[in-house]
């Protein structure tokens, strides 16, 4: 794909839309079931939103520095060539895994409620907004990736360019965004002692004691020279997004479960989760107060028995973990929902996709959950997240979902 058009200096809004070609869009909205239509006006408000949160990223030197520096090794410049692949060839597993971990480095916390946002402007669901916003990042960084080698940008021109920009993607994001993304990421308080295991390899990544959590600032171009300690979490889960990216892991999977870090519960209780699970998520969103239901998680590391309802041993601990974040937020109501991919009939689809959410239920109510706490239902093969003509894709649409409907 000829991309010389889009390395001339001016709007990066305008450079990443222009690889948003109408193939791109037509694979985008046959992975997520939304009209073109609909996920073209989304995708016109994920762009703006990613850029605003990279902006943020950058506000500092060292933040800066270590961005472009991540940038040019995820390579993501170069996975350009093909975007359309991003929302439907075999890369999309793969981009949806980095993807979400950089939405995640980005917004924190708010990664839910910004991307209800975008769903609710462009009016499509925002389990599809989600999967666009986390197949877009990686478009995102590449777009970047190329001015930097394009106009030769050091880092402090990195964020200069990005700052200069900054308006222009407020004005383009989803009424309410901006005030979000200018609040800065945020984490799940630390323990006292943290060590992250990343990679095969093992390397050890050792982090100061830290009680309080992590907390960004507005977007902006200035911050006091101690400012960058605050970037250190969302930097390092960049760091392994992009080694995943780049093939140094077995799978997503093993990005998520490699790095374990602890959770403290309301009442003393602490969980020790893999790092991005859905554990994770849940408790920084129940225990931050300004997070407002509804919000939807997808389950991970929760696998069935192949056309039953018995899940695999690996997932029961995901499930009791669950049932300990719910118990230490009494307060929350949970909807579990079942989807399968689209093989079999449609009735018995929906059917065992029920069935596989009622399993859930039933194990987090023996754990000591109120049942009234927890409604269940099950949609078949009815609202596919990705395509089901390849195994990954079924892989994706097997899956059950949390949505808190109430805090």
């Amino acid at each position: 794909m000829a991309v010389s058009q889009y390395m001339r200096p001016g709007s990066l809004i305008e450079a990443v839309k222009g690889y948003l070609t109408p193939n791109v869009v037509r694979s985008a909205s046959s992975l997520t079931g939304e009209s073109e239509a609909s996920t073209t006006k989304a995708l016109g408000g994920v762009v703006p939103t990613l850029l605003g949160g990279v902006t943020n990223m950058a506000s500092s030197e060292k933040g800066s520095s270590n961005l472009m520096s991540m940038i040019h090794e995820g390579d993501f410049a170069a996975a350009l060539d093909n975007p359309s692949s991003f929302f439907g060839g075999n890369a999309t597993q793969k981009m949806m895994g980095v993807g979400t971990q950089l939405t995640g480095s980005m917004f924190g916390n708010r990664s839910g409620s910004i991307t209800d946002a975008v769903a609710r402007t462009s009016g499509i669901k925002s389990s599809s907004a989600n999967s666009l916003m986390a197949l877009a990042a990686p478009l995102v960084m590449g777009v970047i990736g190329k001015q930097i080698v394009a106009h030769g940008l050091s880092a402090s021109g990195l964020s200069s360019m990005l700052a200069g920009q900054k308006s222009e993607f407020i004005s383009a994001m989803p009424p309410g965004v901006s005030q979000m993304i200018g609040s800065g990421p945020t984490a799940a308080p630390r323990p006292v002692s943290t060590e992250t295991y990343q990679e095969e390899t093992y390397h050890k990544v050792e982090r100061q004691p830290r009680s309080e959590a992590y907390t960004g600032g507005p977007l902006r171009t200035e911050q006091s020279s101690n400012k960058w300690l605050y970037w250190l979490l969302p930097l390092a889960i960049l760091a392994a997004a992009f080694l995943l990216f780049r093939g140094r892991t077995a799978n997503v999977a093993s990005d998520v479960s490699g790095a374990l870090t602890n959770i403290r519960l309301p009442g003393g209780a602490s969980l020790s989760v893999p790092q991005g699970s859905i554990n994770y998520k849940l408790a920084q969103f129940l225990g931050d107060n300004s997070a407002q239901a509804p919000q939807t998680f997808v389950f991970d590391h929760l696998n069935f028995q192949s056309g039953t309802t018995e899940l695999t041993s690996d997932s029961v601990q995901t499930v009791n973990n669950l049932g300990s974040v719910l118990k230490a937020y009494p307060n929350a109501q949970v909807q579990l929902s079942g989807h399968t991919d689209n093989t079999g009939a449609a009735d018995a689809n929906q059917a065992l996709s029920l069935s596989r959410a009622n399993t859930v239920k039933d194990l987090l109510v023996n754990s000591g959950v109120g049942s009234d706490r927890i409604s269940t239902t099950g949609h078949g093969q009815d609202r596919p997240i990705a395509s089901n003509d390849t195994e990954q894709g079924k892989a994706q649409n097997r899956r059950i979902e949390l949505t808190v409907t109430r805090k």
